[in-house]
This record gives structure tokens, C-alpha cells and sequence, in this order.
């Protein structure tokens, strides 16, 4: 019983520690929460069995743990970053696996924070895995952070409505992005309308 309160403790503070990396920025705050409750929908859609739903919330909302380490002035920037600052960004996958990679028990969880941003066509980072060498929790969950992250407002850019996301998802479909995933993204965007249920953080 204690070592399961203790592995309670440990996740909410990784989660805690996450929510807090993306509340510096008030546009990504809640960023985590709104992807994993997507990854959820995509799994439904999918025919997860509960233990593997519960397990999508997680990685969702520990997936960018690594932005703890991106530096104010660059995650805080408006202006178009430079190369280096982009590549700096880009280091968060890599330390966000590395931050969970002590923790046994959270070993598929760090594939997700290192592969995220692994793209189907070869063009993602930080290995340029393609296809079925991403492993598939992090297609998942890449599908819900793209989705995400277009109807959400960023420095650059305004949101957009979330139809026209829905479309650009499909559009990357087999691209970018996990075709299996896009589908069952679909299927739940058909039938909720994208309703995301924000919990109390």
C-alpha cells in the first residue's frame, strides 16, 4: 500500500512538474491536459481496453515534461526563432526522456516524450523514424498534439476553428500523420464535436 502512494506521489508530481514547465506560457498553459483527454477519444475510438486508455492520459499529460528545460527567453519569444533556438526546442524530447528514463515503471511513457514529434513520412525529430518504427502510442499521441496545437493560439498565428483543424489533420493523413490514428481521431471528432473537458489543475 505505501509503495503505491509513494508511485502516486511521484506522478503527480511529474504531472505537476509538467503543468508547470507550460504555464509559463500563458498560451500553451492546459496544452498537456487538452491532448491527453484527445489521446483518450483516440482511444476509445480504437477499442482500448481501460488500463491502456488511463495509460494515454498520462503519457498526454507528461509528453512535454522536457519543456521544464526550454528556456524562458526562447519559450517565451514571439519573434520567429532562430536555428538555434529551434534546435533548442527541439532538445525537449530528448530531456524529457531523460528526466523519466530512472523510473522503470515509466519506461513506455519516456518513448512517448522522446517520439512525439516523430513524423509518418521520415521528417519528424529527434531520429527521423517513419511509419511503424514510431511505436504507437507515440502516433497516438502525436495526432492529438498536432490537432491540439492547431486550435490553439500561438505567437505566430491565431487558432483556428476546430473543423478546419479536423480537416488539416486529414489532410497530413499518411504524411505526417498515423493514418490508423487520423481515422480514429475522426471518428471521435465526428461524434463529440472535439468536446474537451478541461479538469481542475
Amino acid at each position: 500500500m505505501t509503495q503505491q502512494l509513494e508511485k502516486n506521489d511521484v506522478l503527480t508530481t511529474l504531472i505537476s512538474l509538467a503543468q508547470a514547465a507550460e504555464a509559463r506560457n500563458t498560451l500553451t498553459r492546459g496544452h498537456s491536459e487538452r491532448v491527453a483527454q484527445v489521446a483518450h477519444g483516440i482511444g476509445l475510438e480504437l477499442d482500448l481496453p481501460t488500463k491502456k486508455l488511463e495509460r494515454l492520459l498520462l503519457m498526454g499529460r507528461l509528453h512535454n515534461i522536457g519543456t521544464a528545460g526550454v528556456r524562458d527567453t526562447v519559450l517565451l519569444k514571439t519573434d520567429k526563432l532562430t536555428d538555434s533556438e529551434y534546435a533548442h526546442v527541439k532538445n525537449h524530447t530528448i530531456l524529457g526522456a531523460q528526466m523519466l528514463a530512472p523510473i522503470k515503471e515509466l519506461e513506455d511513457v519516456a518513448e512517448v516524450c522522446l517520439t512525439h514529434h516523430e513524423r509518418w513520412n521520415g521528417s519528424g525529430y529527434p531520429h527521423g523514424l517513419r511509419g511503424e518504427e514510431i511505436p504507437f502510442a507515440a502516433r497516438l499521441i502525436s495526432t492529438a498534439d498536432v490537432y491540439v496545437a492547431i486550435i490553439s493560439e500561438r505567437p505566430h498565428r491565431d487558432s483556428m476553428p476546430e473543423p478546419v483543424a479536423a480537416d488539416i489533420l486529414n489532410e497530413e493523413k499518411g504524411t505526417l500523420l498515423c493514418p490508423l490514428c487520423v481515422d480514429a481521431f475522426q471518428k471521435w471528432f465526428d461524434k463529440t464535436g472535439s468536446r474537451i473537458e478541461i479538469k481542475d489543475e
